[in-house]
């Protein structure tokens, strides 16, 4: 006969398994994107060709040292076009995350799918976006009290 094993050491190691992975997100998210653009500047360092390799030795004179050594690789041009690419991708990403600010908020107004279009075509039409915002930081409630009010 073989032995059962209680489920709850299973449950605790794979509590720790996932506790570690949680506690050490941010650090593979990092570790993850350094080794992607590394990956993505050596790829990148074959397309280009830096100067030619017959540029005199006093053409650097004017300036630093290293500075003449980290141009003249391809590598280092292949590492700032990653390094563009990646900001460019973050700044459109940051850009979206601010026009979906009023997409999270947009329960309580009843006026979900409005919010949604209006953030969407917003992304490209920024008054559209200036109206989702109206909608979702208006007390609708307030006003419609405030219009019954002034009918009756």
């Amino acid at each position: 006969m073989t032995e059962q094993i209680p489920s709850s050491i299973d449950t605790t190691a794979a509590n720790a398994k996932a506790g570690f992975f949680n506690r050490h997100k941010t650090k593979f998210y990092i570790l993850l994107t350094l080794l992607a653009v590394i990956c993505g500047s050596v790829l990148l360092a074959n397309g280009f060709t830096v100067h030619h390799k017959d540029i005199p030795a006093d053409y650097w004179t004017t300036t630093s040292a290293l500075k003449g050594k980290l141009l003249d690789t391809e590598i280092f041009i292949g590492a700032l076009t990653m390094m563009l690419v990646v900001t460019i991708c973050l700044a459109i990403w940051g850009y979206w995350k601010l026009h979906s600010l009023p997409k999270k908020h947009a329960e309580h107004t009843g006026q979900a799918k409005l919010i949604f279009w209006l953030c969407t075509i917003g992304f490209f039409y920024n008054e559209l976006w200036i109206a989702a915002i109206l909608i979702v930081v208006t007390d609708w409630k307030k006003i419609s009290a405030v219009i019954i009010g002034r009918q009756a």
